[in-house]
């Protein structure tokens, strides 16, 4: 699969503020969803949202997402053929993502649908979490 071509056929565009590149698949009053596409050296910043996301491989290299939740840093490796394609994030989770790779391409759905997003710093995040390592994946 060519990611040029993809972007072209998907209709994807830059995601301001996060990063990477993306376009609707659908929007309604009970959920939403849409194609992700990061290619090295971007990333999806340290965001959180206030719905849970579901993650889900679709093309292209591994997805490495980072999650915080109980106060720990959790990475989990997203990839259709080692059988282990996909993460539900939960509500008010900070994340963070980034291609294991040339490219990688997701789809992520919301259930209810997006509403708003809070963008990470890095000076806050680490007052927030000083015991963490946190990724240097910020849009500042």
């Amino acid at each position: 699969m060519n990611p040029e071509a993809l972007i072209k056929s998907l209709k994807l565009e830059p995601l301001e503020g996060e990063g990477g590149l993306w376009s609707p698949i659908y929007r309604d009053a009970e959920s939403n969803a849409i194609y992700f596409m990061m290619r090295d050296p971007d990333f999806s910043a340290w965001h959180i949202l206030d719905e849970p996301e579901l993650w889900v491989h679709l093309a292209g290299s591994p997805i490495t997402l980072f999650t915080i939740e109980s106060g720990k840093l959790l990475t989990t490796e997203l990839f259709r053929e080692s059988g282990n394609f996909s993460y539900r994030v939960p509500a008010k989770t900070w994340m963070a993502a980034q291609p294991n790779g040339a490219w990688s391409l997701a789809l992520c759905a919301l259930t209810p649908p997006f509403s708003k997003m809070k963008l990470g710093k890095s000076v806050t995040m680490r007052e927030e979490f000083p015991h963490l390592e946190i990724p240097e994946l910020f849009h500042e």
